[in-house]
């Protein structure tokens, strides 16, 4: 035990220098290719900074992994800075190195808590930090010609509860219910299927389902526009069949939202459900049989409970995208379906009214967000009853 763990410290070791000669490296490698003399002496300081900490590594004197942790901090905000001056590649590289030295410097006692570090960093920045500025734009006055003034005010809020935008925010619930319903009906079937079919067959199926993701979003949703028009194929074969006389009214209508929410959101209902039966142990099921339960009971009673996980999954990554979707509903709703996501966009983008689309935006993800821990909640207490 005492020799493994000597070999270890060695490799460990190894690493730690491994990691700081190849960034030393690539950062002068970075140098020469930058052609403003700043930057370049920057990225060649560091270089120098690297070799200094390589060899001091080796003869092993103390404070060095404080100093390659702070190194790989300070690597990490030039890394971030780079990345809009002297371009994604080279400020990429240097968030990558500084990232690997960190990792490979930190004690293997503290890594797996450390290594949240990274995704907590991204979304403190990305996604807190966003959401605190649109809160406090919420709150202000929008100036003459758009933008804010820093006035504080609460008609943003007072406005958001005009029954107009009430109505429009509860049809965009209602819509993005119903959408995750008929992912659910369609989905679940479709993975149950899917689970139980020979082992040969699981990864071609699952490439079929994956096939939507291959092509553009939007291309899809005009295709869509090409099958439900007047025109299109559907009124085609149902005035062939004899069932209509003339064509019917498919788009620009709540229905055509919805399927073309179904049609985009399925994947993400399937992906999780099919993850959950892959893994689910049927032989519990020929027990319920054994045991005189009839199909309808041991799916109620044995299937339904052990795969809620993936199905509470599945509907949570199609409700939120479905209520605050605004492409689907204006090519395939056009006036007449009328979502949050379309007030929104129109609010910011249109008449450049920030603070208002900011309040709406807020209210939308409370609302989205009390809802999904009520549904995890409910969904949580169901598997434990």
């Amino acid at each position: 035990m005492f020799g493994m763990g000597i070999l270890s410290r060695k490799g460990r070791a190894l690493e730690v220098f491994g990691v700081l000669v190849f960034s030393s490296l690539l950062t002068f490698f970075m140098a020469g290719q930058t052609a403003e003399p700043p930057w370049r002496f920057l990225l060649g300081g560091i270089g120098l900074l690297d070799g200094f900490l390589a060899a001091t590594w080796i003869l092993g004197l103390p404070g060095i992994p404080t100093l390659i942790l702070a190194r790989a901090a300070l690597g990490l905000v030039l890394g971030l800075g780079m990345m809009f001056t002297l371009g994604l590649a080279i400020g990429l590289g240097l968030c990558l190195l500084a990232m690997a030295l960190g990792i490979a410097a930190i004690p293997r006692a503290r890594l797996p808590a450390l290594l949240i570090l990274p995704g907590a960093f991204y979304l403190l920045v990305f996604f807190a930090f966003a959401v605190g500025i649109i809160a406090v734009i919420s709150f202000l006055k929008r100036g003459p010609y758009g933008g804010i003034r820093w006035i504080f005010v609460l008609e943003n809020y007072q406005r958001a509860l005009d029954p107009l935008y009430v109505q429009i925010i509860l049809i965009s619930l209602w819509i993005a219910l119903v959408t995750t319903l008929l992912c659910l009906l369609i989905g679940y079937p479709v993975a149950y299927a899917m689970a139980r079919a020979p082992a040969r067959w699981r990864n071609t199926l699952l490439i079929l389902v994956m096939i939507p993701f291959w092509t553009n979003f939007l291309v899809r949703t005009l295709a869509l526009m090409f099958v439900l028009r007047s025109d299109g194929p559907i009124n085609g074969l149902l005035m062939a069949a004899g069932l209509i006389q003339e064509p019917v009214s498919l788009l620009f209508t709540q229905n055509a939202v919805i399927l073309g929410l179904v049609y985009g959101e399925l994947p993400f209902m399937i992906l999780p459900l099919y993850a959950t039966l892959e893994r689910f142990d049927f032989s519990l099921v020929e027990a319920a049989y054994d045991l005189g339960a009839n199909e309808w009971h041991a799916f109620r009673r044995v299937i339904w409970p052990l795969t809620l996980p993936g199905v509470l999954a599945g509907s949570t990554l199609v409700f939120i995208p479905s209520v605050g979707a605004y492409i689907t509903p204006d090519l395939l709703g056009g006036a007449k379906t009328i979502m949050i996501g379309n007030v929104i966009q129109y609010q910011f983008l249109t008449v450049r009214h920030w603070p208002f689309g900011s309040a709406l935006s807020l209210i939308l993800m409370a609302m989205v967000l009390a809802a999904t821990m009520v549904y995890l909640r409910v969904g949580g207490r169901e598997r434990v009853l």
